[in-house]
């Protein structure tokens, strides 16, 4: 049955990925299992003596034993739940850790896709931290509800029908709460996104000038209190439908209560019992009543879980199709001359998944050691694709690309990207120390550090920090971090993909948000940046690309021209259409071009 499968697999999932946190909760659900029931006839066996005129010495003897045993499980059960809230949070926090590196190790372009960030957090239920309490506690019910069957077979077989009778309304209701619960959970969990991603505009610093500049404060917060209205109205419903099943269930609590009382009091006066076990029996009816309660609302819990794991499923079947960095690190390794690499795009072609439109058709191009490419076309051409392919983000729909002609794919990823500096033209910068923000997961070299800060650009700017490399980029985290500006932030993209020393270097816009004098600066310095690297430029600015070897020129996705800028200028083509009308603009606004 699919209801054995599934418990199956989540009590093997909670043993393979916590073993201590499950044997923790175990031992600790028996303790809080069993006091109760020491309390019930703890309580019974001292107003039973009181009764029966036991002497003096023998009750308080008997309420000694009963409080020793009472403070000694209540201590191991404290120093266990202890224990366990321990357990639970690491448990936790090693949840959301495998959940982000999930998506870090996911393909580029499902990073940020919807159906995948739903079913990420619809699959959370199915994560041990979040579910091995509600199983767990199944121990608890089984133990209390075999003393309590016990206490009842003894005093009063009849009350277990009676009870069961009038909990079965009760149960069903529970049923219903925890359907209703789940819906309306997964009903929001679009919303939710949403939100999360308006309150990350409203209050992060990335926004904080577009939003102010334009006026957006309204609009945004408009947007947020629209989804917000939506949830509340989903909210009333699911509390207008809790509400009459609670009205019910209370009506159901007091009718047992009553029942209780009144039959209870009725053995009493038949002699049937004595006050000291109707005392016990009252305890254990007002117990069972909470077990089948809480029993029934874990079985509908645990419902919610086993829906959840469908969603898990499907969640880690898309991770593990979609997870081409994870395959990819399984390979082994390939002895590859990475230091004398000539790659090579073989009729390479790529559409963007989901998708019908050809981004690139039938790219060919070589790339050696030492050359400077540059890369130019229009916006829309091709240019930042034929990158991403290169980077590996995105993989050739058609054709291959190769380095001393192994497939890039049959690399794993973490050899290849090793050997592969960017600097992006929508670089990031975390908000963290320089010089970590430089090194990210490489080993510190200061002759190196030193060396890339310098050709960078941003020896003087580090001078003038207070903590030097060691001072935090943004206030993020630190409010003595510096706010680098747009210039400052690209080179230290710069400086950090200096550092790397990887036989490919890629500057992808590298002085769009540099003045002109940086600008010449960064040339100036550009052999011995590259020193001997394959590197590769992508600029709209196109006196840049008169320091290249190589011009690839991209039109609608296709190569259309390429050479030097002295041979694409004799063709009197695009590129040098192009090249004309920048120096006539550049002329214009009496900007030195020299042609």
């Amino acid at each position: 049955m699919k209801i054995f499968k599934n418990l199956k697999f989540l009590l093997s999932r909670a043993w393979e990925t916590s073993k201590s946190y499950f044997l923790i909760m175990v031992v600790a659900t028996v303790f809080r299992s069993v006091l109760p029931l020491i309390n019930i006839i703890g309580l019974g066996t001292v107003i039973n003596a009181l009764v029966t005129g036991e002497p003096y010495n023998q009750v308080t003897k008997i309420i000694i034993i009963y409080l020793s045993v009472n403070l000694g499980i209540t201590v191991i059960k404290e120093i266990l739940q202890f224990i366990e809230t321990y357990k639970m949070r690491v448990n936790t926090n090693a949840a959301q850790f495998v959940w982000c590196k999930d998506i870090v190790d996911l393909n580029y372009h499902y990073a940020q896709d919807g159906t995948i960030m739903n079913l990420r957090k619809k699959s959370m239920l199915a994560s041990p931290a979040f579910y091995l309490g509600n199983i767990v506690a199944f121990l608890n019910y089984f133990m209390q509800f075999a003393g309590i069957i016990s206490i009842f077979s003894i005093l009063s077989p009849l009350f277990i029908l009676m009870i069961a009778a009038t909990s079965t309304v009760s149960i069903i209701l529970v049923f219903k709460t925890q359907k209703n619960d789940f819906d309306f959970q997964n009903e929001k969990v679009e919303d939710d996104r949403k939100i999360d991603y308006l309150y990350k505009v409203m209050t992060g610093y990335n926004f904080a000038k577009e939003v102010r500049i334009n006026n957006a404060e309204n609009y945004i917060a408009d947007k947020y209190a629209g989804i917000l209205r939506t949830q509340i109205n989903k909210l009333k419903a699911l509390y207008r439908k809790s509400i009459k099943i609670n009205l019910v269930s209370t009506v159901i609590t007091i009718a047992q209560t009553a029942i209780m009382y009144f039959y209870f009091s009725y053995q009493v006066y038949a002699d049937d019992i004595t006050v000291a076990e109707y005392t016990v029996l009252l305890s254990a009816t007002t117990l069972l009543t909470s077990i089948l309660l809480g029993f029934f609302g874990d079985v509908a819990r645990l419902g919610r879980v086993f829906k959840a794991i469908d969603f898990y499923r499907e969640y880690k079947n898309l991770m593990d199709t979609q997870s081409g960095i994870t395959a990819s690190n399984n390979l082994n390794e390939k002895h590859i001359d990475f230091s004398n690499a000539i790659i090579k795009f073989e009729n390479v072609s790529f559409t963007y998944p989901k998708t019908d439109k050809v981004i690139l058709k039938n790219i060919n191009a070589e790339i050696k050691k030492g050359e400077k490419i540059g890369i130019v076309g229009l916006n829309g051409s091709g240019k930042t694709t034929f990158i991403k392919l290169l980077t590996r983000i995105y993989d050739p729909t058609d054709g291959r690309i190769t380095i001393n002609g192994v497939d890039i794919k049959n690399i794993p990823h973490n050899q290849y990207i090793k050997h592969i500096g960017i600097v992006l033209q929508d670089f990031m910068l975390f908000a963290y120390s320089v010089k970590e923000n430089v090194l990210l997961d490489t080993d510190y070299d200061e002759t190196k550090f030193t060396a890339s800060i310098n050709k960078s650009g941003l020896k003087e700017k580090i001078a003038g920090l207070k903590n030097g490399i060691d001072t935090s980029v943004y206030k993020t985290l630190d409010e003595n971090g510096v706010e680098f500006s747009g210039g400052e932030g690209q080179k230290l993209a710069l400086a950090r993909a200096i550092y790397k020393d990887a036989e490919t270097l890629i500057l992808d816009e590298p002085t769009s948000a540099l003045d002109p004098i940086a600008e010449y600066e960064l040339f100036s310095k550009l052999n011995d940046i590259s020193e001997n690297k394959a590197t590769i430029f992508i600029s709209h600015r196109l006196s840049s690309t008169k320091f290249c070897d190589k011009i690839i020129v991209f039109s609608d996705g296709n190569i259309i021209e390429c050479g030097s800028h002295e041979e694409l200028i004799k063709q009197n083509a695009f590129y040098a259409d192009l090249f004309n009308a920048q120096a006539r603009y550049y002329r214009e606004k009496g900007v030195s071009v020299n042609e």
